[in-house]
Protein backbone atom coordinates (compact mmCIF):
# COMPACT_ATOMS: atom_id res chain seq x y z
CA UNK A 1 0.00 0.00 0.00
CA UNK A 2 1.17 3.24 -0.35
CA UNK A 3 -0.49 6.21 1.08
CA UNK A 4 0.28 10.17 0.92
CA UNK A 5 1.72 11.76 3.97
CA UNK A 6 2.83 15.07 2.28
CA UNK A 7 -0.15 16.83 4.76
CA UNK A 8 1.11 14.91 7.86
CA UNK A 9 5.06 15.77 7.37
CA UNK A 10 3.93 19.65 6.87
CA UNK A 11 2.07 19.67 10.40
CA UNK A 12 5.07 18.12 11.77
CA UNK A 13 7.55 20.59 10.35
CA UNK A 14 4.79 23.03 11.58
CA UNK A 15 4.75 21.58 14.81
CA UNK A 16 8.28 21.41 14.86
CA UNK A 17 8.99 25.33 13.74
CA UNK A 18 6.60 26.24 16.28
CA UNK A 19 8.01 24.36 19.31
CA UNK A 20 11.67 25.79 18.06
CA UNK A 21 9.95 29.37 17.97
CA UNK A 22 8.81 28.56 21.86
CA UNK A 23 11.84 27.09 22.57
CA UNK A 24 14.07 30.23 21.54
CA UNK A 25 11.70 32.74 22.53
CA UNK A 26 12.14 30.89 26.04
CA UNK A 27 15.29 30.97 25.71
CA UNK A 28 15.87 34.80 24.97
CA UNK A 29 13.39 36.23 27.39
CA UNK A 30 15.10 37.85 30.63
CA UNK A 31 13.10 35.93 33.00
CA UNK A 32 13.50 32.32 33.94
CA UNK A 33 11.22 29.63 32.82
CA UNK A 34 10.91 25.87 34.01
CA UNK A 35 8.68 23.62 33.31
CA UNK A 36 7.86 19.76 34.55
CA UNK A 37 5.96 17.08 33.64
CA UNK A 38 2.96 15.97 35.52
CA UNK A 39 5.56 14.19 37.87
CA UNK A 40 7.28 17.33 38.49
CA UNK A 41 10.11 16.23 36.82
CA UNK A 42 12.03 18.76 34.74
CA UNK A 43 11.35 18.92 31.18
CA UNK A 44 12.58 22.30 30.21
CA UNK A 45 14.92 24.99 31.59
CA UNK A 46 15.94 28.24 29.78
CA UNK A 47 19.32 29.90 29.90
CA UNK A 48 18.41 32.36 32.42
CA UNK A 49 16.98 29.57 34.48
CA UNK A 50 20.36 27.38 34.18
CA UNK A 51 22.23 30.77 35.32
CA UNK A 52 20.08 31.59 38.38
CA UNK A 53 20.19 28.08 39.15
CA UNK A 54 23.22 27.45 38.89
CA UNK A 55 22.45 23.83 36.68
CA UNK A 56 22.65 23.07 33.01
CA UNK A 57 19.48 21.77 31.19
CA UNK A 58 21.21 18.07 30.69
CA UNK A 59 22.13 17.46 34.03
CA UNK A 60 18.65 18.73 35.55
CA UNK A 61 16.50 17.17 32.98
CA UNK A 62 14.11 14.11 34.68
CA UNK A 63 15.20 15.50 38.11
CA UNK A 64 12.67 16.68 40.65
CA UNK A 65 11.72 19.97 40.50
CA UNK A 66 12.13 20.90 43.91
CA UNK A 67 15.76 19.42 44.16
CA UNK A 68 16.77 22.10 41.54
CA UNK A 69 14.49 25.23 42.08
CA UNK A 70 14.79 25.96 45.64
CA UNK A 71 13.01 28.88 47.40
CA UNK A 72 13.98 29.93 50.95
CA UNK A 73 11.68 32.19 53.02
CA UNK A 74 12.76 35.93 53.20
CA UNK A 75 12.19 36.09 56.66
CA UNK A 76 12.97 32.82 58.35
CA UNK A 77 15.63 31.32 55.51
CA UNK A 78 14.45 28.14 55.56
CA UNK A 79 13.29 26.28 52.83
CA UNK A 80 10.04 26.94 51.24
CA UNK A 81 6.97 24.36 49.27
CA UNK A 82 7.91 24.39 45.87
CA UNK A 83 5.39 26.51 43.67
CA UNK A 84 5.14 24.01 41.12
CA UNK A 85 4.59 21.20 43.46
CA UNK A 86 2.01 23.57 44.68
CA UNK A 87 0.19 23.70 40.84
CA UNK A 88 0.39 19.94 40.23
CA UNK A 89 -1.52 19.39 44.09
CA UNK A 90 -3.67 22.03 43.53
CA UNK A 91 -4.45 22.15 40.31
CA UNK A 92 -4.74 26.50 39.66
CA UNK A 93 -1.78 29.15 39.36
CA UNK A 94 0.39 30.43 42.08
CA UNK A 95 1.37 34.17 41.90
CA UNK A 96 3.40 35.36 44.74
CA UNK A 97 2.93 38.50 46.59
CA UNK A 98 6.13 38.52 48.63
CA UNK A 99 9.44 37.88 47.49
CA UNK A 100 12.02 35.01 48.17
CA UNK A 101 15.76 34.04 47.89
CA UNK A 102 16.65 30.93 44.78
CA UNK A 103 19.46 29.17 46.18
CA UNK A 104 22.27 28.29 43.66
CA UNK A 105 23.56 25.11 43.31
CA UNK A 106 26.56 26.93 44.82
CA UNK A 107 24.71 28.26 47.66
CA UNK A 108 24.36 31.24 46.93
CA UNK A 109 21.35 33.31 47.16
CA UNK A 110 19.43 35.37 44.63
CA UNK A 111 16.15 37.47 45.18
CA UNK A 112 13.63 37.11 43.20
CA UNK A 113 9.97 37.65 41.95
CA UNK A 114 7.91 34.33 40.89
CA UNK A 115 4.78 32.68 39.70
CA UNK A 116 3.96 29.22 38.65
CA UNK A 117 0.88 27.78 36.99
CA UNK A 118 -0.06 24.46 35.50
CA UNK A 119 0.00 23.63 31.23
CA UNK A 120 -3.18 21.81 30.33
CA UNK A 121 -4.40 20.07 27.32
CA UNK A 122 -7.14 21.43 25.19
CA UNK A 123 -9.53 19.02 27.35
CA UNK A 124 -7.99 20.71 30.66
CA UNK A 125 -5.95 17.52 31.85
CA UNK A 126 -3.41 18.81 33.76
CA UNK A 127 0.04 17.90 32.08
CA UNK A 128 2.84 19.41 33.69
CA UNK A 129 3.57 23.38 35.30
CA UNK A 130 5.39 25.92 34.24
CA UNK A 131 7.56 27.79 37.11
CA UNK A 132 8.36 31.69 36.11
CA UNK A 133 10.64 33.86 37.86
CA UNK A 134 12.76 37.06 37.39
CA UNK A 135 16.21 38.17 39.14
CA UNK A 136 15.25 41.43 41.06
CA UNK A 137 18.88 42.10 42.58
CA UNK A 138 19.24 45.13 41.41
CA UNK A 139 15.48 46.60 42.45
CA UNK A 140 16.68 45.21 45.62
CA UNK A 141 19.89 46.67 45.78
CA UNK A 142 17.97 50.14 44.96
CA UNK A 143 14.77 49.44 47.50
CA UNK A 144 17.72 48.80 50.39
CA UNK A 145 19.47 51.80 49.28
CA UNK A 146 15.92 54.28 49.66
CA UNK A 147 15.35 52.62 52.49
CA UNK A 148 18.90 53.40 53.69
CA UNK A 149 18.45 57.13 52.43
CA UNK A 150 14.85 57.45 54.46
CA UNK A 151 16.71 56.19 57.29
CA UNK A 152 20.16 57.70 57.34
CA UNK A 153 21.65 61.47 57.67
CA UNK A 154 23.49 61.66 54.12
CA UNK A 155 26.08 63.95 55.99
CA UNK A 156 27.52 61.67 58.24
CA UNK A 157 26.29 57.94 57.60
CA UNK A 158 24.26 58.12 61.11
CA UNK A 159 20.49 57.35 61.56
CA UNK A 160 18.33 60.27 61.23
CA UNK A 161 15.78 61.32 63.01
CA UNK A 162 12.67 59.89 62.10
CA UNK A 163 14.74 56.37 62.33
CA UNK A 164 15.67 56.72 65.79
CA UNK A 165 11.95 58.33 66.88
CA UNK A 166 11.18 54.78 65.54
CA UNK A 167 13.72 52.80 67.83
CA UNK A 168 13.24 55.14 71.01
CA UNK A 169 9.29 54.39 70.67
CA UNK A 170 9.75 50.35 70.18
CA UNK A 171 12.03 50.82 73.31
CA UNK A 172 9.97 52.52 75.33
CA UNK A 173 7.17 49.81 74.37
CA UNK A 174 9.01 47.58 76.53
CA UNK A 175 7.90 46.63 79.84
CA UNK A 176 11.13 45.87 81.44
CA UNK A 177 14.86 47.02 81.28
CA UNK A 178 16.30 50.94 82.39
CA UNK A 179 17.53 52.57 79.36
CA UNK A 180 19.22 55.62 79.00
CA UNK A 181 18.51 58.58 76.17
CA UNK A 182 21.24 60.96 75.66
CA UNK A 183 20.53 64.40 74.04
CA UNK A 184 24.11 66.20 72.59
CA UNK A 185 24.18 70.14 71.41
CA UNK A 186 27.99 70.98 70.08
CA UNK A 187 29.08 74.29 71.53
CA UNK A 188 31.09 76.94 69.33
CA UNK A 189 30.02 74.64 66.16
CA UNK A 190 28.78 78.06 64.79
CA UNK A 191 32.07 79.91 65.00
CA UNK A 192 33.34 76.80 62.84
CA UNK A 193 30.37 77.62 60.07
CA UNK A 194 30.87 81.14 60.24
CA UNK A 195 34.56 81.58 60.06
CA UNK A 196 35.39 78.77 57.50
CA UNK A 197 32.16 78.15 55.87
CA UNK A 198 29.53 74.74 55.18
CA UNK A 199 31.89 72.63 53.97
CA UNK A 200 34.55 72.95 57.16
CA UNK A 201 31.61 72.36 59.46
CA UNK A 202 30.22 69.91 57.56
CA UNK A 203 33.76 68.10 57.98
CA UNK A 204 33.72 68.79 61.42
CA UNK A 205 30.20 66.39 62.08
CA UNK A 206 31.65 64.08 60.22
CA UNK A 207 34.49 63.58 62.67
CA UNK A 208 32.43 64.10 66.29
CA UNK A 209 30.00 61.31 64.55
CA UNK A 210 33.29 59.11 64.16
CA UNK A 211 33.95 59.81 67.49
CA UNK A 212 30.47 59.13 69.03
CA UNK A 213 30.54 55.48 67.47
CA UNK A 214 33.66 55.04 69.46
CA UNK A 215 31.97 54.60 73.32
CA UNK A 216 29.01 53.02 71.96
CA UNK A 217 28.03 49.03 71.93
CA UNK A 218 26.08 47.50 68.82
CA UNK A 219 23.02 46.89 70.89
CA UNK A 220 23.32 51.23 71.25
CA UNK A 221 22.23 53.51 69.15
CA UNK A 222 23.75 56.72 67.44
CA UNK A 223 21.71 59.34 65.57
CA UNK A 224 22.08 63.20 64.30
CA UNK A 225 19.08 64.61 64.82
CA UNK A 226 19.48 67.64 62.60
CA UNK A 227 22.27 70.24 62.57
CA UNK A 228 24.84 70.38 65.30
CA UNK A 229 22.26 67.76 67.30
CA UNK A 230 22.99 64.30 67.81
CA UNK A 231 21.46 61.19 70.26
CA UNK A 232 22.71 57.99 71.90
CA UNK A 233 20.06 55.69 72.93
CA UNK A 234 21.57 53.37 75.56
CA UNK A 235 19.71 50.57 76.39
CA UNK A 236 19.61 48.06 79.15
CA UNK A 237 22.21 50.70 80.68
CA UNK A 238 22.20 51.78 84.29
CA UNK A 239 22.12 55.97 84.83
CA UNK A 240 25.39 56.10 86.38
CA UNK A 241 27.59 54.15 83.31
CA UNK A 242 25.39 56.37 80.99
CA UNK A 243 26.78 59.24 82.92
CA UNK A 244 30.09 57.51 82.72
CA UNK A 245 29.56 57.23 78.81
CA UNK A 246 29.01 60.50 78.42
CA UNK A 247 31.72 61.95 80.64
CA UNK A 248 34.14 60.24 78.28
CA UNK A 249 32.43 61.67 75.32
CA UNK A 250 32.55 64.93 76.35
CA UNK A 251 36.38 64.77 77.46
CA UNK A 252 37.26 63.42 74.46
CA UNK A 253 35.28 65.99 72.01
CA UNK A 254 36.60 68.89 74.69
CA UNK A 255 40.47 68.20 74.18
CA UNK A 256 39.83 67.30 70.49
CA UNK A 257 41.38 70.26 67.91
CA UNK A 258 39.76 70.42 64.56
CA UNK A 259 42.22 72.03 61.73
CA UNK A 260 41.15 73.38 58.71
CA UNK A 261 43.80 75.07 56.33
CA UNK A 262 45.30 77.65 58.46
CA UNK A 263 42.89 77.55 61.53
CA UNK A 264 42.59 75.67 64.57
CA UNK A 265 39.61 75.43 66.59
CA UNK A 266 38.51 73.49 69.99
CA UNK A 267 34.83 72.75 70.60
CA UNK A 268 32.57 71.25 73.30
CA UNK A 269 29.34 69.31 73.72
CA UNK A 270 26.47 70.55 76.00
CA UNK A 271 24.53 66.70 76.90
CA UNK A 272 21.46 66.14 78.43
CA UNK A 273 20.72 62.99 79.78
CA UNK A 274 17.04 61.01 80.90
CA UNK A 275 16.66 57.82 82.61
CA UNK A 276 13.53 55.86 80.91
CA UNK A 277 12.48 53.93 83.57
CA UNK A 278 9.12 55.10 84.04
CA UNK A 279 7.69 52.45 81.11
CA UNK A 280 4.44 54.85 80.84
CA UNK A 281 6.81 57.49 79.29
CA UNK A 282 5.35 58.56 75.62
CA UNK A 283 8.01 59.42 72.92
CA UNK A 284 7.66 63.54 73.00
CA UNK A 285 7.80 63.17 77.00
CA UNK A 286 11.30 61.60 76.78
CA UNK A 287 12.34 64.11 74.03
CA UNK A 288 11.12 66.70 75.27
CA UNK A 289 12.89 65.82 78.82
CA UNK A 290 16.35 65.31 77.00
CA UNK A 291 16.02 68.83 75.23
CA UNK A 292 15.53 70.24 78.43
CA UNK A 293 18.12 68.22 80.28
CA UNK A 294 20.57 69.60 77.47
CA UNK A 295 19.52 73.01 77.02
CA UNK A 296 20.03 73.12 81.37
CA UNK A 297 23.61 72.22 80.50
CA UNK A 298 24.09 74.76 78.36
CA UNK A 299 22.68 77.23 80.27
CA UNK A 300 25.25 76.54 83.03
CA UNK A 301 28.34 77.21 80.99
CA UNK A 302 28.05 74.58 78.31
CA UNK A 303 30.44 71.75 77.96
CA UNK A 304 29.24 70.16 80.65
CA UNK A 305 25.95 66.96 81.37
CA UNK A 306 22.92 67.17 83.09
CA UNK A 307 20.83 64.57 84.27
CA UNK A 308 16.69 65.18 83.59
CA UNK A 309 14.93 65.29 87.48
CA UNK A 310 11.02 65.80 86.66
CA UNK A 311 10.95 68.66 89.61
CA UNK A 312 14.37 70.33 88.67
CA UNK A 313 14.00 73.86 89.23
CA UNK A 314 16.16 74.50 85.57
CA UNK A 315 14.20 71.95 83.78
CA UNK A 316 10.95 73.81 84.73
CA UNK A 317 12.15 77.19 83.98
CA UNK A 318 12.73 75.66 80.26
CA UNK A 319 9.58 74.40 80.54
CA UNK A 320 8.38 77.96 81.45
CA UNK A 321 9.82 79.08 78.06
CA UNK A 322 7.89 75.70 76.00
CA UNK A 323 5.01 77.56 77.46
CA UNK A 324 4.94 80.91 75.79
CA UNK A 325 6.07 79.90 72.24
CA UNK A 326 2.26 79.38 72.14
CA UNK A 327 1.63 83.05 73.63
CA UNK A 328 3.89 84.66 71.90
CA UNK A 329 2.23 83.09 68.88
CA UNK A 330 -1.29 84.34 70.09
CA UNK A 331 0.29 87.63 70.46
CA UNK A 332 1.62 88.10 66.93
CA UNK A 333 -1.70 86.77 65.74
CA UNK A 334 -3.96 88.46 67.58
CA UNK A 335 -2.30 91.89 67.99
CA UNK A 336 -1.51 91.27 72.03
CA UNK A 337 1.45 94.18 71.76
CA UNK A 338 1.74 97.47 73.06
CA UNK A 339 3.61 99.76 72.35
CA UNK A 340 5.51 102.32 75.28
CA UNK A 341 8.36 104.93 75.53
CA UNK A 342 10.56 106.20 77.54
CA UNK A 343 12.66 109.52 77.45
CA UNK A 344 16.45 109.94 76.96
CA UNK A 345 17.22 113.48 78.13
CA UNK A 346 19.75 115.74 77.49
CA UNK A 347 22.41 115.99 80.37
CA UNK A 348 25.57 118.03 78.88
CA UNK A 349 24.41 118.14 75.11
CA UNK A 350 22.63 121.31 73.22
CA UNK A 351 20.07 119.09 71.53
CA UNK A 352 17.20 116.93 72.84
CA UNK A 353 17.55 113.06 72.30
CA UNK A 354 15.21 110.68 71.70
CA UNK A 355 12.49 108.38 72.99
CA UNK A 356 12.87 104.62 73.18
CA UNK A 357 10.13 102.45 71.55
CA UNK A 358 9.57 100.00 74.26
CA UNK A 359 7.59 96.41 74.32
CA UNK A 360 5.07 95.33 76.19
CA UNK A 361 2.71 92.13 76.10
CA UNK A 362 -1.21 92.50 77.19
CA UNK A 363 -2.79 89.61 78.54
CA UNK A 364 -6.10 89.35 80.17
CA UNK A 365 -5.91 93.66 80.72
CA UNK A 366 -2.21 92.48 82.25
CA UNK A 367 0.99 94.32 80.69
CA UNK A 368 3.51 92.07 80.81
CA UNK A 369 7.63 93.37 80.71
CA UNK A 370 9.90 92.03 77.79
CA UNK A 371 12.43 90.33 80.62
CA UNK A 372 9.58 87.41 80.88
CA UNK A 373 9.18 86.72 77.05
CA UNK A 374 12.60 88.08 75.05
CA UNK A 375 14.58 84.71 76.49
CA UNK A 376 11.78 82.29 74.89
CA UNK A 377 11.50 84.63 72.05
CA UNK A 378 15.54 85.12 71.04
CA UNK A 379 15.37 80.85 71.82
CA UNK A 380 12.43 79.67 69.49
CA UNK A 381 12.99 82.04 66.68
CA UNK A 382 10.38 84.91 67.52
CA UNK A 383 12.44 88.03 67.51
CA UNK A 384 12.67 88.96 63.47
CA UNK A 385 8.65 88.77 63.35
CA UNK A 386 8.58 90.32 66.99
CA UNK A 387 11.03 93.26 65.35
CA UNK A 388 8.63 93.48 62.29
CA UNK A 389 5.49 93.85 64.74
CA UNK A 390 7.50 96.48 66.12
CA UNK A 391 9.06 98.27 63.12
CA UNK A 392 5.66 97.86 61.02
CA UNK A 393 3.38 99.35 64.19
CA UNK A 394 5.96 102.65 64.97
CA UNK A 395 6.31 103.50 61.51
CA UNK A 396 2.30 103.61 61.02
CA UNK A 397 1.78 105.40 64.14
CA UNK A 398 4.16 107.89 62.91
CA UNK A 399 2.96 108.20 59.57
CA UNK A 400 -0.66 108.94 61.16
CA UNK A 401 0.33 111.54 63.92
CA UNK A 402 2.80 113.66 61.16
CA UNK A 403 -0.12 113.55 58.62
CA UNK A 404 -2.40 114.56 61.25
CA UNK A 405 -0.48 117.53 62.11
CA UNK A 406 2.48 117.92 59.55
CA UNK A 407 3.42 121.30 61.56
CA UNK A 408 3.98 119.77 64.75
CA UNK A 409 7.81 118.70 65.49
CA UNK A 410 7.28 114.98 66.87
CA UNK A 411 11.03 114.63 67.61
CA UNK A 412 12.85 111.64 67.26
CA UNK A 413 11.64 107.72 68.25
CA UNK A 414 14.06 104.59 69.08
CA UNK A 415 13.74 101.74 67.55
CA UNK A 416 14.90 98.16 69.24
CA UNK A 417 16.64 95.73 66.24
CA UNK A 418 17.29 92.33 67.86
CA UNK A 419 20.72 90.36 66.44
CA UNK A 420 18.28 87.56 64.92
CA UNK A 421 16.94 90.47 62.71
CA UNK A 422 19.93 92.01 61.54
CA UNK A 423 21.38 88.57 60.22
CA UNK A 424 17.94 88.27 58.31
CA UNK A 425 17.96 89.53 55.00
CA UNK A 426 14.92 89.49 54.16
CA UNK A 427 14.09 91.39 57.43
CA UNK A 428 17.00 93.92 56.50
CA UNK A 429 15.31 94.10 53.07
CA UNK A 430 11.59 95.10 53.90
CA UNK A 431 13.03 97.46 56.61
CA UNK A 432 14.63 99.90 54.21
CA UNK A 433 11.51 99.59 51.94
CA UNK A 434 9.12 100.33 55.01
CA UNK A 435 11.18 102.98 55.62
CA UNK A 436 11.84 104.55 52.29
CA UNK A 437 7.82 104.23 51.95
CA UNK A 438 6.70 105.71 54.76
CA UNK A 439 8.63 109.06 53.92
CA UNK A 440 8.67 110.58 57.70
CA UNK A 441 10.53 113.57 58.33
CA UNK A 442 14.73 113.42 58.72
CA UNK A 443 15.42 112.31 62.14
CA UNK A 444 12.63 110.62 62.83
CA UNK A 445 14.03 107.41 63.78
CA UNK A 446 16.85 105.72 65.55
CA UNK A 447 17.44 102.35 65.37
CA UNK A 448 19.20 100.87 68.53
CA UNK A 449 21.41 97.68 68.11
CA UNK A 450 23.55 95.73 70.71
CA UNK A 451 27.38 95.55 70.87
CA UNK A 452 27.32 91.91 70.27
CA UNK A 453 25.10 91.82 67.36
CA UNK A 454 26.89 94.58 65.19
CA UNK A 455 30.03 92.68 65.68
CA UNK A 456 28.42 89.41 64.94
CA UNK A 457 27.24 90.80 61.71
CA UNK A 458 29.91 93.51 60.84
CA UNK A 459 30.12 93.95 57.05
CA UNK A 460 26.19 93.92 57.41
CA UNK A 461 25.73 96.11 59.92
CA UNK A 462 27.55 98.47 58.20
CA UNK A 463 26.00 98.49 54.86
CA UNK A 464 22.40 98.69 56.67
CA UNK A 465 23.65 101.77 58.89
CA UNK A 466 24.93 103.44 55.68
CA UNK A 467 21.83 102.85 53.69
CA UNK A 468 19.51 103.50 56.28
CA UNK A 469 21.43 106.83 57.21
CA UNK A 470 20.66 108.27 53.73
CA UNK A 471 16.90 108.01 54.05
CA UNK A 472 17.52 110.36 57.32
CA UNK A 473 18.01 107.72 60.47
CA UNK A 474 20.28 107.63 63.08
CA UNK A 475 21.63 104.78 65.19
CA UNK A 476 22.62 104.02 68.77
CA UNK A 477 24.97 101.21 69.66
CA UNK A 478 23.22 99.72 72.89
CA UNK A 479 24.76 97.54 75.98
CA UNK A 480 27.83 99.52 75.14
CA UNK A 481 31.11 97.92 77.33
CA UNK A 482 29.60 94.80 77.33
CA UNK A 483 31.10 93.00 74.41
CA UNK A 484 34.80 92.18 73.36
CA UNK A 485 37.16 94.69 71.70
CA UNK A 486 34.60 97.11 71.42
CA UNK A 487 36.86 100.37 70.59
CA UNK A 488 38.71 98.65 67.85
CA UNK A 489 35.16 98.17 66.06
CA UNK A 490 33.51 101.32 66.90
CA UNK A 491 35.95 102.94 64.66
CA UNK A 492 34.23 100.82 61.82
CA UNK A 493 30.34 101.58 62.49
CA UNK A 494 29.30 104.60 61.46
CA UNK A 495 26.66 105.32 64.93
CA UNK A 496 25.10 108.23 66.44
CA UNK A 497 25.13 107.07 70.00
CA UNK A 498 26.62 105.10 72.35
CA UNK A 499 24.85 103.85 75.17
CA UNK A 500 26.86 103.11 77.92
CA UNK A 501 25.34 100.29 79.87
CA UNK A 502 24.22 100.21 82.99
CA UNK A 503 26.23 97.80 84.55
CA UNK A 504 28.79 100.79 84.88
CA UNK A 505 25.85 103.26 85.76
CA UNK A 506 24.42 102.22 88.33
CA UNK A 507 27.07 102.38 91.37
CA UNK A 508 29.43 104.85 89.12
CA UNK A 509 28.74 107.96 91.92
CA UNK A 510 30.69 104.95 94.38
CA UNK A 511 32.67 102.67 92.08
CA UNK A 512 35.85 104.07 91.40
CA UNK A 513 36.41 100.95 88.49
CA UNK A 514 32.95 102.05 87.26
CA UNK A 515 33.67 105.56 86.80
CA UNK A 516 36.98 104.73 85.04
CA UNK A 517 35.41 102.80 82.15
CA UNK A 518 32.41 105.17 81.92
CA UNK A 519 35.47 108.22 81.32
CA UNK A 520 37.22 106.12 78.86
CA UNK A 521 33.78 105.09 76.72
CA UNK A 522 32.46 109.34 76.84
CA UNK A 523 36.69 110.02 75.71
CA UNK A 524 36.40 107.50 73.10
CA UNK A 525 32.64 108.66 72.22
CA UNK A 526 34.40 112.15 72.14
CA UNK A 527 37.44 111.44 69.68
CA UNK A 528 35.05 109.77 67.41
CA UNK A 529 32.14 112.65 67.70
CA UNK A 530 29.64 110.29 69.10
CA UNK A 531 27.36 110.96 71.74
CA UNK A 532 27.29 109.35 75.31
CA UNK A 533 23.86 107.86 76.78
CA UNK A 534 24.03 106.52 80.07
CA UNK A 535 21.47 103.92 80.98
CA UNK A 536 19.29 103.24 84.06
CA UNK A 537 19.63 106.75 85.95
CA UNK A 538 17.91 106.35 88.67
CA UNK A 539 19.56 108.06 91.55
CA UNK A 540 20.17 112.09 92.18
CA UNK A 541 23.71 111.09 92.70
CA UNK A 542 24.39 109.13 89.60
CA UNK A 543 22.72 111.63 87.58
CA UNK A 544 25.26 114.34 89.54
CA UNK A 545 27.94 112.18 88.74
CA UNK A 546 27.21 111.92 84.44
CA UNK A 547 27.01 115.77 84.66
CA UNK A 548 30.46 116.11 86.27
CA UNK A 549 31.95 113.42 83.35
CA UNK A 550 30.21 115.14 81.07
CA UNK A 551 27.99 112.43 79.42
CA UNK A 552 25.82 113.78 76.71
CA UNK A 553 22.66 112.45 77.61
CA UNK A 554 20.83 110.01 80.16
CA UNK A 555 17.63 107.32 80.65
CA UNK A 556 16.22 105.81 83.82
CA UNK A 557 13.29 105.86 86.17
CA UNK A 558 15.09 109.37 88.01
CA UNK A 559 13.87 110.59 84.42
CA UNK A 560 11.13 109.26 83.23
CA UNK A 561 9.27 105.65 83.52
CA UNK A 562 8.02 103.81 80.00
CA UNK A 563 4.35 105.11 78.73
CA UNK A 564 1.97 104.05 76.39
CA UNK A 565 3.02 105.55 73.11
CA UNK A 566 -0.43 106.60 72.47
CA UNK A 567 -0.32 108.70 75.37
CA UNK A 568 3.27 110.06 74.99
CA UNK A 569 2.40 111.17 71.54
CA UNK A 570 -1.02 112.49 72.35
CA UNK A 571 -2.72 110.19 70.41
CA UNK A 572 -6.44 108.43 71.62
CA UNK A 573 -5.69 105.08 69.44
CA UNK A 574 -6.30 102.24 71.77
CA UNK A 575 -5.03 99.33 69.36
CA UNK A 576 -2.04 99.83 67.48
CA UNK A 577 -2.73 99.22 63.95
CA UNK A 578 -1.33 95.96 62.23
Amino acid sequence: MVRDITERKRLQEQLNRERDLARTTLASIGDGVITCDASGLITFMNSEAQRLTGWHLRDAREKPIQSIYRLIDDNTGSLRSNPARQVLTQHRAIHSTDDGWLEHRDGQRTPIQHSAAPIRSRSGITLGAVAVFQDISVTRQLADQLNYQASHDNLTGLINRRAFETTLSHLLNEKEGSHVLCYLDLDQFKIVNDTCGHIAGDELLRQVATKLQVYVRTSDTVARLGGDEFALLLPNCPIDQACQIADAIRCDIENYRFAWQEHTFGIGVSIGLVALTDHNMQLTDALHAADAACYTAKEAGRNRLHCYQANDHSVLERDGELRWVQRLQNALDNDHFRLFAQPIKAVCAKRPAYQEILLRLEEDGNLITPGSFLPAAERYHFMPRIDRWVVRNTLAWLSDITRSAPDTAWGCWGVNLSGASLSDGDFCRDLITQVHKAQLPKGSLCFEITESAAIAQLSSVIELIHTLKQLGCRFALDDFGTGLSSFSYLKQLPVDYLKIDGHFIRHVHEDPIDRAMVEAIHAVGKALNIETIAEFVETQQTLDTLTTLGIDYAQGFLLGHPGSLTQVGGQPIKVMPR
